[in-house]
C-alpha cells in the first residue's frame, strides 16, 4: 500500500480511512488484502505505525502525552495499550529499556 508509505498511519490507523481513500468498502479492502497477502489490513497499518511510534519514543524531549497527541490517539490510556500490544511493553518501560545499563 503506497498510501501507507506516506507516513499517514501516524494519525490514521482505521481501516475505513484507507478504504475511503481507495473508494472501496472496508470489508472489501480487508477481504482482498487478506486473500492476496495472507495478512490483515491492520497488520499492514501497524507495520508502518510502529516505527513512527518508536521514533517518537526515542526522542526524550517528547512526553507520552505529546506523542499520543501527535499520533492522534483518543487517550493516553489507549496509546499505552497500543504500545504494550505492539512493543511488548508500556511506553515508559520501552523508554527505560533504551537507557544504558
Amino acid at each position: 500500500m503506497t498510501l501507507l508509505s506516506t507516513g499517514i498511519s501516524r494519525t490514521e490507523r482505521d481501516v475505513s480511512y484507507y478504504a475511503e481513500r481507495l473508494n472501496v468498502s472496508p470489508k472489501y479492502l480487508s477481504v482482498t488484502i487478506k486473500r492476496v497477502t495472507g495478512h490483515s489490513v491492520t497488520s499492514y497499518i501497524d507495520r508502518h505505525t510502529v516505527p513512527i511510534l518508536k521514533n517518537y519514543l526515542n526522542d526524550e524531549r517528547l512526553s507520552r502525552t505529546q506523542i499520543a497527541d501527535l499520533m492522534n490517539f483518543t487517550s493516553l490510556s489507549y496509546f499505552s495499550r497500543y504500545c504494550t500490544k505492539h512493543l511488548g511493553q508500556s511506553p515508559s518501560d520501552y523508554r527505560m529499556s533504551l537507557q544504558p545499563k
